[in-house]
């Protein structure tokens, strides 16, 4: 199989916010409210370039790894079916102007299955790393939302909304731009958040696949407290892989967006 991909790139996003971020700096319309909680979330310019840099990178990351791996992942070879063995893909990423060819052929079930489960966990913990950068960047540009005694080394996107919303519905944040684009993405992050974090933590702290097949599809391992059904559509490997990919460009995006219309009124400070 040959495929032809573009990957995806936020450089417009960047570039609106980042204008927004020289424009304050330049004027001094800068507190360190958030800086004394942390220095690291001290209002400086390389320090947002290099975090903007990295979500778009990771992101291109899981794009890479969705279109060479799952999207056309062959569910008969991963639930043991030798029969439509080889398994190849050729793959030509474009990211601007600059291409990358990809080819791998591989005429062994057990390899096989071993590359996808790889690289499932590779996706899963990318994403789930691409989020925390998402909420440091917010911690850095917007009010904080999680004051922690003892701050740990990053905070899932999972806590900062529980956190956002909690202040909302206490009257201590207006419901802003922020919260409306974090609201407009309700729907996804109820039903996948915790399944993404589960099988975060299962990735770095046990040894288990997560991965599973009924002998003719192969599915992702439902996590306690989601709201999936075991071995539902909505979780076979390609489709789930799928539906995190589209949701996250979407909510990147649209976020970046929020993030500079929060900041961008003449009277703002940052972080706004």
């Amino acid at each position: 199989m040959v495929k032809n991909i573009t990957l995806t790139n936020f450089s417009s996003e960047k570039n609106e916010l980042l204008k927004i971020v020289r424009k304050k700096i330049s004027e001094t319309k800068i507190t360190s409210h958030n800086e004394i909680f942390h220095n690291k979330y001290k209002i400086e310019l390389s320090s947002i370039i290099e975090l903007l840099n990295a979500i778009e990178a990771k992101f291109k990351k899981c794009e890479i790894l969705y279109y060479t791996y799952f999207e056309s992942a062959d569910h008969a070879v991963l639930s043991g079916n030798a029969a439509t063995l080889p398994v190849d893909m050729e793959c030509t990423f474009w990211d601007g102007t600059a291409k990358f060819n990809y080819d791998f052929k591989v005429d062994d079930k057990f390899f096989y299955k071993e590359i996808i489960d790889l690289n499932f966990q590779s996706f899963i913990l990318q994403i789930a790393s691409l989020y925390e950068n998402l909420v440091f960047l917010a911690e850095i540009l917007i009010k904080k939302v999680i004051v922690y005694v003892r701050p740990p080394l990053s905070s899932p996107l999972h806590d900062y909304l529980d956190f956002l919303k909690r202040l909302v519905n206490l009257g201590y944040r207006q419901n802003d731009r922020l919260n409306i684009c974090i609201n407009a993405h309700h729907a996804f992050f109820n039903r996948y958040l915790q399944q993404i974090n589960n099988l975060r933590n299962r990735f770095i702290h046990g040894h288990s696949i997560n991965l599973s097949t009924d002998g003719y599809n192969y599915y992702v391992d439902n996590m306690p407290s989601t709201s999936f059904v075991p071995n539902s559509p909505d979780l076979l490997l390609d489709v789930f892989t799928k539906e995190i990919l589209d949701s996250s460009k979407v909510f990147i995006s649209e976020l970046l967006i929020s993030l500079k219309q929060s900041t961008n009124h003449h009277t703002k400070y940052l972080p706004a």
